[in-house]
């Protein structure tokens, strides 16, 4: 029922049968609960941030601020149903524009969805022709298929070919230095004006906790894990939705009949 893998360099045990998963997620989760020190990770986060921080106090705080900053501006209450109706509604103002031509919705989905996000990280949403916005959100996309690429596994299981100075490892790499450069400046923009202990946004709310434990040196609050916690928020709001979507209007193209419904 366990056995385990050499997957390129990296060790994998693999559990079978509900027994065993259940022993190991339910009975003695907190000696699982952690991500693997992937040279990849490494790489872009340095194992902190939010999604890809090792289990432990950083993803504890981390974890705790973003659950409860997204609760107290309403995320996923009925609260915050007229917003996301209010951004329904820019969306198909949008499509109108095409006055009936054909047109892929893949970019108009994304923004729709990660605008709904976007206002509790950044207290605003950004309009479908912010060509930056638009931009940051194409490399967030190229970034997770480049991930799933060869080349992306050689380097997990090689990091010493980081040195080449080509290969798809390297523009994953690019494109991320372009997204926290993006993300640092938007970050300063939208603090500005900032009131402490009063937070707009998810933005403020994480500022606030770096002021108060300023001067404890155990601290994983910093400007740097802010940006990569701001930039893992938008891709896990946005990604799975979006495609989820996409294929809802797929299926429904197919079958007209399900639309009329």
């Amino acid at each position: 029922k366990i056995f385990s893998l050499d997957l390129g360099g990296i060790s994998a045990v693999v559990l079978n049968g509900y027994d065993a998963v259940k022993e190991c997620l339910v009975h003695q989760s907190e000696v699982f609960a952690d991500r693997p020190s992937l040279p990849l990770f490494k790489k872009l986060t340095n194992m902190g941030g939010l999604l890809n921080s090792k289990y432990g106090r950083g993803w504890t705080e981390h974890r705790k601020l973003a659950v409860n900053t997204f609760r107290i501006f309403g995320y996923g209450q009925r609260s915050f149903e007229h917003k996301i109706s209010e951004e329904s509604m820019f969306f198909l103002d949008a499509i109108d524009t095409y006055k009936g031509r054909p047109f892929d919705l893949k970019h108009l989905i994304t923004n729709a969805v990660s605008n709904i996000t976007n206002l509790i990280i950044f207290g605003e949403r950004f309009t479908y022709e912010d060509t930056e916005f638009q931009h940051m959100i194409e490399i967030f996309s190229e970034n997770i298929e480049l991930a799933a690429s060869a080349s992306v596994f050689l380097y997990n299981a090689f990091p010493w070919i980081g040195i080449l100075p080509f290969g798809k490892h390297q523009q994953l790499f690019k494109n991320a230095a372009e997204v926290y450069d993006f993300l640092h400046d938007l970050i300063e923009r939208v603090s500005e004006n900032r009131k402490p202990q009063s937070p707009r946004h998810f933005v403020d709310a994480y500022l606030d906790e770096m002021n108060c434990n300023e001067n404890d040196p155990e601290s994983t609050y910093s400007r740097e894990n802010l940006i990569f916690s701001v930039g893992e928020l938008i891709i896990a709001g946005t990604e799975t939705t979006t495609n989820v979507l996409r294929w809802a209007v797929l299926f429904m193209a197919l079958y007209p009949n399900i639309q009329g419904k």
